[in-house]
């Protein structure tokens, strides 16, 4: 169900470096999602771009929702300098989300801006007591904004080694699976720049762990009219087929698919 609502401001703060958190009272939308799911935004009324901006939900709390993002272009810098009470236009929810979270130890990595659908379904597990693994990617300590506490299963990684584990998320990921446990009996759930996705794909096709990713992606209607996300889904190449059959749509297919049947992340 694609909601269109006018949405009011609660808080913008920066909670890391170049991160902000936005919380929006938006009841219809709020009483829907569910994560993995994302929003089209327009970032203000005078916005001239033909394009809004997609982001995920990153947590949704009675009738607010929220958003975490970084200051990348114009729209992101409009979005950082909301006030409270101000008028959002947005759309949504948008796209799938996961599920099937139960059958499997989730383990949920997340990295870049996709840190936001990963918290939406970390919280989510915690409110329904699913025990799972936290494993969230950074370049530096100051762009992460949760504690490293490998006691509670929340692992932080980051690339300069300023705090967690040295490494990216696939060395945080390796540090889970060195402890005595099936990894026939674990599900990834990941979200993260392109390149983090591509790793993430290929670990676990080589190791043989279901994994489900969401794609990071520019889109423009956010519901496949202009079919300007298109992703190459994983075909047998000695049989004719469709358009929709040999390519999917993130916004409305995904942005969640499970890594074998795409090509490209």
């Amino acid at each position: 169900m694609m909601i269109q609502e006018i949405t009011i401001v609660s808080t913008v703060n920066e909670i890391a470096e170049n991160t902000y958190q936005a919380k929006l009272i938006a009841p219809k939308i709020a009483s829907v999602c569910k994560p993995g799911q994302f929003i089209n935004i327009l970032p203000s009324e005078t916005w001239k771009s033909v394009m809004r901006r997609p982001m995920s939900i990153a947590g949704q709390n009675g009738d607010e929702i929220q958003i975490i993002f970084k200051v990348v272009g114009k729209g992101t810098q409009i979005m950082s300098r909301w006030k409270s009470n101000d008028k959002v236009d947005i759309i949504g929810p948008l796209g799938n989300f996961w599920s099937g979270l139960e059958d499997k130890l989730p383990i949920l990595l997340g990295g870049g801006v996709g840190i936001a659908p990963i918290l939406y379904l970390h919280n989510f597990l915690n409110e329904n007591s699913i025990s799972h693994y936290l494993v969230m990617g950074a370049k530096t300590k100051c762009e992460h904004f949760i504690c490293h506490n490998p006691e509670d299963r929340v692992l932080l990684t980051t690339d300069d080694g300023s705090i967690g584990i040295h490494g990216t998320v696939i060395d945080g990921l390796k540090n889970i699976l060195y402890q005595p446990k099936d990894i026939a009996e674990m599900k990834i759930f990941a979200c993260g720049p392109p390149m983090m996705n591509k790793f993430v794909k290929r670990f676990a096709i080589e190791n043989d762990i279901e994994c489900y990713i969401a794609l990071e992606t520019l889109m423009a209607c956010g519901f496949g009219n202009c079919q300007g996300c298109a992703v190459e889904r994983n075909v047998d190449n000695k049989t004719d087929h469709s358009y929709r059959q040999k390519y999917a749509l993130v916004c409305k297919d995904g942005p969640i698919f499970n890594a074998k049947d795409i090509v490209k992340c």
